[in-house]
């Protein structure tokens, strides 16, 4: 396993029963970008008994200025972090950004918003992420 998948699960064993959080949290660990990027920046804290945490406000105060500070990312990667913070209640997105993602990261996101509203199971029985 490699650093960003153990990073990913111990961000997820975190987050285990909280709906909005898991999803959150599986949504950037999909897209591949956010996960080391928020490492690199100090967004992301060893709670000091084996899991990891996002600081999510700090994150969404970066939303806010996004490309001003010290993250980097593709319009499309900002709307993956936006709805990220969406999922977990810290952040307000206005959704007529979301037609900046690009295909795969729309399937993501649909995922990840049925994730949040209806768990894990009732997410993957839509099939939202097949091609």
């Amino acid at each position: 396993m490699n650093d960003m998948t153990n990073l990913a699960t111990r961000l997820g064993e975190r987050a285990a029963g909280a709906w909005q959080e898991e999803a959150a949290v599986w949504l950037l660990a999909t897209d591949g970008h956010w996960l080391p990027e928020l490492e690199r920046t100090g967004l992301i804290h060893d709670d000091g008994d084996g899991h990891s945490r996002i600081a999510w406000r700090q994150v969404a105060i970066a939303c806010l200025s996004a490309g001003d500070g010290p993250l980097i990312g593709s319009p499309s990667e900002w709307q993956v972090l936006r709805l990220a913070c969406l999922l977990t209640g810290r952040h307000a997105l206005s959704l007529a950004n979301l037609s900046l993602l690009d295909e795969t990261n729309k399937r993501a996101a649909l995922h990840a918003v049925a994730w949040a509203s209806g768990g894990r199971a009732w997410a993957d029985s839509l099939a939202l992420l097949a091609a």
